[in-house]
């Protein structure tokens, strides 16, 4: 992986790229807490057919600002910014969890410049309904309570409801440690995000869960599923939240046949 940066509003937003001389462009949106090296697996199999880039979101890996106003909706400027600095175009965007939230952001704000969007574990932001909303902010006091007074709890909790396989959990684990107590702030602006429409979202959409997930997740997937034309559906075998970490060749091979129907 190439490291760059983004400079936004004076400090650094990094991201991660192969050789940008492809014809098309994944764009990779990592999980709460982690970084881009969430994404290794998808840079080793998949760099030889497209440009990939990963970002550290805001607060998120080495993207780390002193002193900013900005917050995760800021990520869909930093999208924005990215693809234009490096002349891409129309770009698929790929969202795990919480990057699943703001790829479908993107994708809604800036349509121009999205070509797919695959959800990996994530909700849907235009019908967010009551009870998950409920689920995640007892979540959120959660991790709050770990990170304040023990980090490393903090990391071994993250990792463990994150994951399914001891591989993916120790990667998920290393990606934690650069997200720190103030770092919660940046996570603010998921509202922003939000989008209270029931209308068609105008781009192919690819839903990828693991069968191990949560059962108010795959529930969501599969209404989703049946309420967005443009979507399909697939539960893959043996994997849990991070489907792309858990079962990579899986997962790569889903993506590749999604990718290619619309290029």
């Amino acid at each position: 992986m190439n490291e760059k940066t983004l400079n936004y509003n004076g400090y650094d937003l990094y991201y991660y790229t192969n050789d940008l001389n492809k014809k098309e462009t994944i764009i990779f949106l990592h999980p709460a807490f982690s970084d881009h090296s969430t994404f290794i697996d998808q840079f080793h199999s998949l760099s030889d057919q497209y440009n990939m880039i990963a970002l550290d979101m805001i607060g998120h890996g080495k993207s780390q600002p002193i002193k900013t106003s900005d917050d995760i909706e800021t990520t869909l400027q930093h999208v924005k910014d990215i693809i234009n600095e490096n002349n891409l175009g129309v770009c698929h965007i790929v969202g795990v969890s919480l990057g699943s939230l703001v790829a479908q952001g993107f994708a809604s704000k800036y349509p121009e410049l999205t070509k797919t969007v695959t959800v990996v574990g994530g909700y849907s932001i235009h019908n967010y309904n009551e009870k998950i909303l409920k689920a995640q902010q007892k979540e959120i006091f959660r991790v709050i309570f770990k990170i304040m007074f023990n980090r490393k709890g903090f990391r071994h909790y993250i990792a463990q409801v994150s994951t399914y396989k001891k591989h993916a959990y120790d990667r998920f684990y290393e990606s934690s440690k650069h997200f720190k107590r103030k770092s919660l702030k940046y996570m603010q602006g998921m509202q922003k995000i939000l989008v209270n429409s029931d209308k068609s979202v105008g781009y192919p959409l690819r839903l990828i869960y693991g069968d191990q997930d949560l059962e108010i997740t795959l529930n969501h997937a599969k209404l989703w599923n049946e309420q967005i034309p443009e979507s399909k559906l697939h539960i893959i075998k043996d994997a849990g939240h991070c489907v792309n970490m858990e079962q990579p060749e899986a997962f790569n091979e889903v993506l590749m046949q999604f990718l290619e129907s619309y290029s």
